[in-house]
């Protein structure tokens, strides 16, 4: 074999070195592309920073069964509650980022904890890769039958002739009921005593029981129905359609009064992509779903899908709104 040399044999191996890159580079894209498609593979984890029970959980539950269906593979609900959302939310931020565990995020993951918490085990916005908002909602405020009150003037009235006698459950420090709560004392000028839980369901529960005079939940309704405890109003500044002939606290006099709520899915950051995109797209035509939406509907939630970027962009803009009442409301967390 002859020698290659001068500017034939520079050009030889030149022309040697691109089609090397270039086959190195379809080698990549073609693991790309695989990736694609092969996910997911296996199952799924959906890490929801609750015990279980409450509204989170239960839609949780009804998220993972369908995204489940879609993806052609099993998604599985893993409870990890306690710390305010803490617990969960740290173990879904330390998870491999390859899409097969996501967070059931929500405006306490991502809005109230970040915005009161002194220091947490996980970064809200560097920490997480957003996938799709799903749903939004507005709590109801109810309470133990043997409370006498059944407006939000009675209940107002009620407090401020018995300060410190009335108790609101949370689900943990900075969770929604909570944040909800004390915008309520202090708009209100009284002061209901906080007992924290770890999560919706054991702080309804209670108050069901009569261990805690009142709390504010989205899941409340089969209960209210129930007569086990009576809803005194709904949180958001617009009617909830389940309680047509309930008012909003900002409609009972709290002007201005509006807390409302969304969940979502996140992922590791550094989640792929392409696994990303698969993911949305599954959670697009989940909310698109008439079937899932009814469901959802049954149990508090109003389906409203935002792409990842939108969903990003709440979170800004949450943190920022949360700091604002954490404030006026005096919300500190350790």
């Amino acid at each position: 074999m002859k020698h290659e040399h001068g500017a034939l044999g520079r050009a030889l191996r030149m022309g040697r070195r691109l089609a090397a890159a270039l086959a190195a580079a379809g080698l990549v894209l073609g693991a790309g592309q695989a990736t694609a498609q092969s996910y997911p593979a296996r199952s799924i984890k959906l890490i929801v920073p609750y015990a279980p029970g409450g509204v989170t959980d239960v839609s949780a539950r009804l998220v993972a069964q369908k995204l489940g269906e879609l993806l052609g593979q099993t998604v599985y609900v893993e409870n990890k509650g306690g710390g305010g959302t803490r617990i969960g939310a740290a173990e879904a931020a330390r998870a491999a980022p390859d899409g097969y565990t996501l967070l059931y995020a929500n405006s306490i993951t991502h809005g109230t904890l970040p915005a009161t918490a002194a220091s947490l085990p996980f970064d809200p916005v560097k920490d997480f890769t957003p996938v799709a908002k799903l749903f939004w909602y507005a709590s109801t405020i109810v309470c133990h039958p043997s409370v006498p009150a059944s407006s939000v003037a009675e209940l107002v009235a009620h407090a401020k002739a018995h300060p410190g006698k009335l108790s609101y459950a949370s689900a943990g420090p900075g969770t929604g009921n909570h944040f909800s709560s004390e915008l309520f004392n202090v708009m209100a000028g009284v002061k209901i005593v906080h007992v924290p839980y770890r999560g919706s369901g054991p702080a309804l529960q209670d108050v069901i029981a009569g261990q805690v005079s009142c709390t504010h939940d989205g899941a409340a309704k089969p209960h209210v129905d129930a007569g086990k405890v009576r809803a005194i109003a709904t949180t958001g500044i617009a009617r909830d359609p389940r309680f047509p002939g309930l008012p909003t606290v900002d409609e009972a006099g709290l002007k201005g009064y509006d807390m409302t709520w969304w969940q979502g899915l996140m992922a590791p950051a550094g989640t792929p992509p392409d696994v990303v995109d698969r993911l949305g797209r599954a959670a697009r035509a989940m909310a698109a779903d008439e079937a899932f939406r009814r469901k959802a509907y049954d149990i508090g939630l109003n389906v409203q899908y935002a792409p990842a970027d939108a969903l990003a962009a709440q979170v800004v803009q949450d943190i920022a709104k949360f700091r604002r009442i954490a404030a006026e409301a005096n919300i500190v967390l350790d």
